[in-house]
């Protein structure tokens, strides 16, 4: 991977967990919206998983952030390495470059719900859409990344 491109990684991710760290805290410190009945910006601290699901303690889902991280940056690195002689291909390349950009926003949005786990021991939640369980940018990272990367995986060309 060339240093420009991970520097423009780096920048990504910086540039996504700071827009995602700024609506939280704008929600923290009081702003609410409710622009009809299935559309409303409310608090909502969620001290589990996805849906609220609590299945540990705050401690070992802040491991457990660290370690889908680290795992998330080598997997970036290694894969790179692996599927450089098929970037030469139009198609590959592209497929290569969402693949990147999938990982990018997975790490993106589990870093900025860790953020939130240090710093108040359960998540900023704030986006509430119908009657769907309300959620926040990194959640939104997180589902746009892991459809990102289904896709971008299972059209590459080997």
């Amino acid at each position: 991977m060339k240093h420009l491109n991970l520097l423009w990684y780096i920048f990504i991710v910086f540039f996504l967990i700071i827009i995602d760290q700024y609506t939280k805290n704008i929600v923290v410190n009081g702003f609410y919206l409710k622009l009809n009945d299935y559309i409303k910006i409310t608090l909502v601290y969620n001290e589990g998983s996805a849906f609220g699901i609590k299945l540990f303690n705050n401690e070992t889902y802040i491991i457990i952030g660290f370690i889908v991280c680290t795992f998330l940056v080598y997997f970036l690195f290694k894969f790179n390495k692996k599927l450089y002689h098929l970037s030469k291909d139009k198609k590959n390349k592209f497929l290569i470059n969402l693949f990147n950009f999938s990982i990018l926003f997975i790490i993106s949005g589990t870093l900025g719900n860790l953020i939130d786990r240090i710093k108040y021991s359960k998540v900023v939640d704030w986006i509430s859409i119908l009657n769907f369980p309300i959620f926040n940018l990194a959640d939104s990272y997180i589902t746009i990344g892991v459809i990102l990367f289904i896709y971008s995986y299972s059209k590459l060309e080997t």
